[in-house]
Parts: C-alpha cells; structure tokens; sequence
C-alpha cells in the first residue's frame, strides 16, 4: 500500500511537471506567432515646424500619363496645407518626360505645387535655374512655372537659352511639351555662333 502511494506521488509530480512545460510552451508559441507585430516600430515621417498643416522630409510626385512618367518632382523638405491644395517645397528637382522619350530637368532652391491642379512653380532665390534638356539645350531664369493641363512650361522673367552654336536671350518664354514647341515671347536677340 505505501509503495502504491509513492507511486502515486511521483505520477502526480510528473502529471504537474508535463502540465508546467505545456503552458510554458503555449507561452512561448503564442509570444512568437503574435510577437513581431508588436515589437516593430511604428512608421513616422518627421513633422517640420512653420506654418502649413503638415510637414515631412523627402516628398516625391510623379504624374503619369498612359501608363508613362509624364512628370517626377522631388523635394528635401514640404511643408504641406490640405485647405490650400498646395506644398511648398525646398531644394526641388523637376524631370519631365516627352511622349518620345526626351526629358529636361531642372533644379531650384525652392517651388510649390498645386496638389489638386498639378502645376507648379520652381525658382532659386539668387541667380539663374538651369532648365537642362536632353538634346543639348539649357534655359536659363530664375523662375518656371508648369501648367499641367497644357503641357506648358512657362516664365515671364527674362530667359537665356544656349544650345550647340546658338544663343537666344529674351523676356518671357512658352514652352509646349506636346508639339516641341518653343516661344520666346519679346526682345528677342539670337546670337549663332
């Protein structure tokens, strides 16, 4: 009789032990299934200080249009407002693409875009933008703007444009991506070299 209760004892010692490793163990499955989520860090954008609704770091925009990258601008800082429909941008670079494939860029100090309506303005707070495109021609001015409805990049300051033997020095320009087609609009000067 004593020896059954030892035995008895030990089984009830191991039936407690086995039920121990089996919570720990449903512990340990249910940290790691459900663990991760929860130990990963949330994702933030960095808010700027100054006015405007919101801020970030790093704001990009691309328009495309059938299919094909019409248009990319990227910014080192924007400060955004929902109510206004517009980012106003710091150290921007614009690329924008033709149908065939040729694409200009240009790079200013600061710009703002229109969220809703897709135009833009870029210029730099001292000295020229240099408006580079693709086939070897540059336009020089310290503000150019976007029309995005029109395809139509547009400055009514005074404009340079240098190319291979050519130099053309006005006021005002119109620029329609679509036909390739560009206006310089008064006091027109052409210099062939």
């Amino acid at each position: 009789m004593y020896a059954e209760s030892v035995y008895s004892g030990v089984r009830l010692a191991r039936i407690g032990l086995l039920v121990v490793i089996v919570a720990i163990l449903t512990t340990i499955v249910a940290f790691v299934a459900s663990g991760p989520s929860r130990r990963v860090p949330p994702v933030s954008v960095a808010v700027l200080p100054n006015g405007g609704d919101s801020g970030l770091h790093e704001f990009s925009f691309v328009q495309n249009k059938d299919g094909l990258v019409d248009w990319k601008i990227h910014a080192k800082q924007a400060r955004m407002s929902e109510t206004e429909a517009k980012a106003v941008l710091t150290d921007v670079t614009v690329t924008l693409t033709g149908r065939d494939g040729v694409s200009m860029t240009v790079e200013g100090d600061e710009g703002t875009i229109n969220t809703a309506s897709k135009d833009f303005v870029i210029g730099r707070r001292s000295g020229d933008l240099a408006v580079v495109l693709q086939d070897g021609f540059t336009i020089y001015t310290p503000h150019i703007a976007w029309a995005n409805e029109e395809h139509r990049l547009w400055t009514d300051d005074a404009v340079r444009i240098t190319g291979p033997r050519l130099e053309i020095v006005g006021q005002g320009m119109d620029t329609l991506l679509p036909n390739r087609e560009m206006r310089v609009r008064r006091d027109v000067h052409v210099e062939v070299r």
